[in-house]
């Protein structure tokens, strides 16, 4: 419901303790950090400070490697810190010590293929390439040549490993003079052998995992500090990192460097020279899946108005009337709350309060599931009516049902107006506050006009004369057309238009126009409203003359048609709902254009 209010905070440190700032401030989650060259200026005599990021290439090299060995990096704090030269020797050791392994073909290994290895693993691969007398082989054999092997006259031993779906896989032993002999045998039992590495992978990576990953970590971690350096500002011998924290946040996060030797200067957010001010929206948690969207249009500017709580109730009053179904509202309203507990998707957590104000509708509407005469015992004890109060499918209620509409729309648009009227206020704009088509002239052209339309339909009254027309209309579109030379007139800058008389006449002749048009246009397109009411019922009906027409069916078609109702008309009374918020609402009163409120939570 309003704009969290925002301090520029600037920390500084010497050389010594960068390092551990930067640290600190990016696992703090609480700063919304400012590149280094918003905070320098020829005034100030800043500079940026540059580091060359070799702990990068580090980082991938050690990926390639992990990758290459089958080995999974769970990144952790690094316990040791080392020296570029420690790292590289290191890398060199690991890439000569996993050199022996080819990786295409251990790439090209099933299941069944590790698991014999795994077992042959027991005799040490190191010790079975240097036998000098022996040579030991391995491969997969199929089944039915398995069984054939004994039947030749062999001078080779063997062993079964493993066995599974149509192989056998076996390890061989057969003396130096003897290898010609038994590959011809095992070839014409159509062998598939597989090559015996000259190191037990596994078991080198478990001697070496721990180390890997510790040289990991500290390689990313100084990774993201070299990354980090974007946002530090060098003024002599002092490093100062900037950004905004809010104001609620601000202790906690001076706290974060208790333990450094910084200095932490708070500053008003206004003070912070050429940053723009983030803005981080504020709402209760009813409003708040409302953000969504807010951000989806454009984030507001910080000091501007937030218009959560304003987008939610009216997106849930035009949602409810135009989808008022009792039953349907509730599994909207259950479906929603679930999914959005569970997951905090935003989307759910709109579905779920729109889900309330279909219920209500619904209620007020008597329809339940399309049942329309289930609620008219209900409303006849609680309302005093005959059959319901408010029949949507009655003819003779169609036209009331409209004008409601229009009624809807008008009251929607003039409290846009005063949103608008607010916000230029705030921002002391007073050419836009008075003379604007949403501003003060608008409000009195629009409002008098509907109090007009309204006495002469409702009282039998007409309030439009010479001297009303003058002063609640032409007065108005007088504002409209000069409100360009006024608004310079006001702000002291000369009545002179800037493109000329000539110029400013001619434009502002079809502006005028086009803002005249526009209140009737925006106006007649919360029609929609009514006509979505009358298609939700229609499609109802509908599905319960199917219900009729099925028989035994009925209570299928009953529920397959309610989803299809929900799914289909939920969709599109969702879009023109938020078309009417967009189009028909915050074209009067909403800028947009901030920056979102962001803290660092990772460096690409």
């Amino acid at each position: 419901m309003a704009i969290e209010k925002m301090k520029f905070v600037q920390v500084s440190c010497d050389l010594e303790h960068l390092n551990d700032a930067l640290m600190t401030m990016y696992n703090s989650n609480l700063l919304h950090v400012e590149q280094a060259y918003n905070v320098i200026d020829e005034d100030n005599g800043g500079k940026l400070v540059k580091s060359d990021n070799v702990y990068s290439e580090y980082c991938n090299t050690l990926k390639n490697i992990c990758h290459r060995i089958g080995m999974d990096i769970n990144v952790e704090k690094s316990k040791n810190t080392y020296t570029n030269e420690e790292i590289e020797s290191f890398i060199n050791e690991l890439e000569t010590k996993f050199a022996l392994v080819d990786s295409n073909e251990t790439v090209t290994l099933n299941e069944d293929d590790k698991i014999a290895l795994e077992k042959l693993s027991e005799c040490d691969f190191v010790k079975i390439h240097k036998c000098q007398y022996i040579s030991i082989g391995l491969g997969r054999i199929p089944v039915e040549s398995y069984k054939k092997i004994d039947m030749h006259d062999n001078k080779f031993i063997y062993v079964n490993l493993h066995n599974a779906n149509r192989y056998y896989w076996i390890a061989y032993a057969t003396s130096n003079t003897y290898v010609k002999e038994t590959l011809k045998v095992l070839e014409s039992l159509f062998f598939e052998p597989i090559k015996i590495p000259e190191i037990n992978v596994k078991k080198v990576i478990e001697e070496y995992r721990d180390k890997i990953i510790d040289v990991y970590a500290y390689c990313e971690q100084q990774c993201t500090i070299c990354k980090l350096y974007d946002y530090v500002a060098q003024f002599d011998d002092k490093y100062v990192i900037s950004g905004f924290v809010p104001v609620s946040k601000v202790d906690a996060y001076k706290q974060k460097f208790n333990s450094i030797p910084v200095t932490v200067d708070v500053l008003e957010a206004e003070n912070s020279g050429k940053c723009s001010i983030p803005t981080l929206l504020k709402n209760n948690a009813f409003f708040k899946p409302f953000e969504l969207f807010v951000d989806m249009y454009s984030t507001p500017k910080y000091g501007d108005i937030d218009p959560t709580m304003f987008v939610a109730i009216t997106y849930c009053i035009l949602f409810g009337i135009m989808f008022g179904d009792l039953g349907q509202g509730l599994l909207l309203f259950v479906g929603g709350e679930i999914l959005y507990r569970k997951t905090k998707n935003r989307l759910a957590g709109v579905v779920s309060r729109v889900g309330i104000t279909s219920m209500i509708f619904g209620f007020l509407f008597g329809s339940v599931f399309g049942l329309e005469e289930v609620l008219n015992p209900v409303h006849q004890s609680l309302f005093g009516v005959r059959e319901k109060l408010f029949n949507v499918m009655d003819g003779s209620n169609t036209m009331t049902l409209l004008i409601g509409a229009v009624l809807i729309g008008a009251v929607l648009i003039l409290v846009t107006m005063l949103l608008n009227i607010y916000k230029n206020i705030k921002h002391k704009e007073w050419g836009e506050v008075l003379f604007s088509q949403n501003g003060v002239a608008g409000f009195i052209f629009y409002g008098f006009i509907l109090v007009g339309i309204g006495m002469m339909f409702l009282a039998n009254n007409n309030i439009f004369s010479p001297l009303t027309i003058g002063i609640f209309i032409i007065l108005p579109v007088l504002c409209f057309f000069f409100k360009e030379p006024l608004s310079h007139l006001l702000e002291g800058k000369g009545i002179t238009p800037e493109s000329g008389w000539g110029n400013f006449v001619l434009e502002t002749v079809f502006e005028v126009l086009e803002i005249a048009l526009s209140f009737v246009t925006n106006t007649m397109s919360y029609l929609r409203v009514g006509g979505f009411v009358l298609s939700h019922a229609g499609m109802m009906l509908v599905v319960m003359t199917l219900v009729e027409m099925t028989g035994n069916a009925g209570p299928v078609v009953f529920i397959i048609g309610n989803i299809f109702v929900m799914c289909l008309e939920g969709l599109i009374v969702g879009i023109q709902a938020l078309r009417l918020e967009y189009y028909e609402m915050f074209s009067r009163y909403y800028d947009g254009n901030g920056k979102k409120y962001q803290v660092l939570t990772s460096i690409e």
